[in-house]
């Protein structure tokens, strides 16, 4: 009981230094909020949020705190998730949408838990044989694109397991009306899934700029970079314009 009161006081005393203490060497830094935090401060306010892989809407509830006045939808295809989603849809004013996001609408295999399970992924193609349910899959482009406009400054968060690159490339109509875009990245070479390395291509090509790291972990038994949180500015936007080393 000593030792509980301890390891939470010692916690609550880090908290109000910003630091965050764990046992666990995985995690670099989680900065996401802070993150969030410091585009406001630089006059960021996006009037819709779109939030790939809200699993069990952690980072709508950030964003809503930081972007009060943003229409969030949530984008989750697990089943078991929903309840929280709709519950949170119910006190807000979110949307949820049940659907995988990919390059293409349609059925896709997908390896998950039966209860919410932050490691659901879509498996490449050589490990199908894994899967343990069809999720109904569309895109970015049929959900958002004939309602988002550039003036709605759109943040577009994709976080979908080694995912995010078919998913991006069903948004090719919605990009140019997307400021920022976090991402997450994998920087190892994993089940034949896009790396950082992708993601960085594709992007560049579409008019984005890397802005800012908001997480890094590393994998345990090494501690080697395994994944992060990136986040991309589109050039000629007022935050990607402000030019000058300082």
């Amino acid at each position: 009981m000593l030792m509980d009161i301890a390891k939470a006081g010692a916690k609550w005393l880090f908290g109000l230094m910003g630091l965050r203490l764990t046992r666990a060497v995985e995690n670099r830094f989680d900065a996401m909020n802070r993150c969030l935090g410091h585009l406001k401060a630089l006059g960021y306010e996006p009037k819709v949020i779109v939030d790939g892989g809200a699993h069990k809407g952690s980072f709508a509830r950030s964003a809503h705190k930081i972007f009060p006045a943003s229409v969030i939808h949530m984008v989750e295809p697990q089943a078991s998730c929903l309840p929280l989603l709709k519950e949170l849809c119910s006190d807000h004013h979110f949307a949820v949408h049940p659907y995988a996001l990919s390059n293409r609408p349609g059925m896709l295999p997908m390896i998950s838990e039966p209860t919410p399970d932050s490691g659901a992924h879509i498996p490449a193609a050589d490990r199908v044989f894994e899967t343990t349910m069809q999720v109904e899959a569309t895109t970015l482009d049929q959900l958002f694109a004939s309602d988002c406009r550039e003036s709605d400054r759109t943040l577009l968060k994709v976080d979908l397991q080694g995912h995010e690159l078919p998913a991006l490339e069903g948004a090719l109509t919605l990009l140019p009306r997307v400021e920022m875009i976090i991402t997450e990245v994998t920087f190892l070479s994993w089940e034949g899934l896009p790396t950082r390395a992708d993601l960085e291509r594709f992007l560049d090509a579409r008019g984005f700029d890397l802005f800012e790291v908001a997480s890094l972990s590393g994998r345990g038994s090494d501690g080697r970079l395994r994944q992060g949180d990136f986040v991309y500015v589109r050039r000629g936007t007022p935050l990607h314009n402000r030019n000058g080393w300082e």
